[in-house]
């Protein structure tokens, strides 16, 4: 077996072949992130997910499949691999069956370019922008809401229209930054989580929840709305996570004070 990024495998005529592929969706590029997110739109199994990727990005064509059996043409050599043998190669690719733990996206869509991955530097307005049409779009899968957070997330308040992988790319990226911001600010999150229960969450207890964290950033003066809004989002989220872990060390305070 090779190290590193390379994985091999033996094929029936007992030709070892190395292959590289990536070992996770930070080391995915444009036009390898677009070919997963087309295939994710296309519902594809798991492991035909994974199978098809390896295949890809390995420069092997599937001519057809037979039975248990892949017929592929390598280096213009054309051999079969049984998908006991596939299944074995793209054990190291399980990562594309998650959500990225980092947060990753298209570099570009057409000439726009997007803010950071990560969210460093984005106003907590626009955060709080994304999140309310993120969950609208769970609840709706409606297109022209994920167009509105394409716009926002590449500063193009004028693109029409988004390619279905483009909308997933939307999705993924927004996700993952989630993701992202609840394993950081953890009480944050617990407590927003806890909130709002398992339900479907309406339009209105999504501006009662914005309105209530602005709430809490400001004190209850609204003159310092529009200077929290304009603030950077990881600032205004720490903010956010301290003033949740006061409240948890007050709450527990008051069970050990009532017992």
């Amino acid at each position: 077996m090779a190290t590193g990024s390379e994985r091999s495998f033996l094929n029936t005529k007992k030709m070892i072949i190395d292959i590289k592929v990536p070992q996770g969706w930070q080391q995915l590029d444009d036009k390898q992130l677009r070919f997963v997110f087309r295939l994710l739109n296309q519902n594809v199994g798991i492991y035909e997910l994974q199978a098809l990727c390896l295949f890809k990005w390995a420069k092997m064509k599937v001519i057809r499949k037979e039975g248990a059996m892949y017929i592929v043409k390598y280096r213009k050599q054309v051999f079969a691999l049984s998908a006991l043998k596939v299944a074995q190669v793209i054990e190291c690719m399980g990562w594309l069956t998650d959500f990225p733990e980092k947060p990753v996206r298209l570099s570009r869509i057409r000439w726009h370019k997007p803010v950071t991955a990560d969210f460093q530097g984005v106003p907590f307005g626009t955060f709080l922008q994304l999140d309310n049409l993120y969950q609208g779009y769970l609840l709706t899968r409606r297109n022209d809401l994920a167009l509105e957070m394409a716009r926002l997330l590449y500063n193009a308040k004028r693109m029409r229209h988004i390619s279905p992988d483009e909308e997933t790319n939307v999705i993924y990226w927004f996700t993952s930054v989630k993701q992202n911001f609840a394993r950081i600010f953890t009480h944050f999150f617990r407590q927003a989580e806890q909130s709002e229960g398992n339900t479907a969450v309406s339009y209105q207890a999504l501006q009662k929840a914005m309105n209530t964290q602005i709430r809490a950033l400001t004190g209850g003066d609204i003159t310092k709305e529009r200077q929290v809004l304009e603030m950077d989002c990881w600032r205004a989220l720490t903010e956010l996570n301290a003033k949740a872990a006061d409240q948890e060390e007050i709450e527990r305070n008051t069970r050990k004070n009532t017992k």
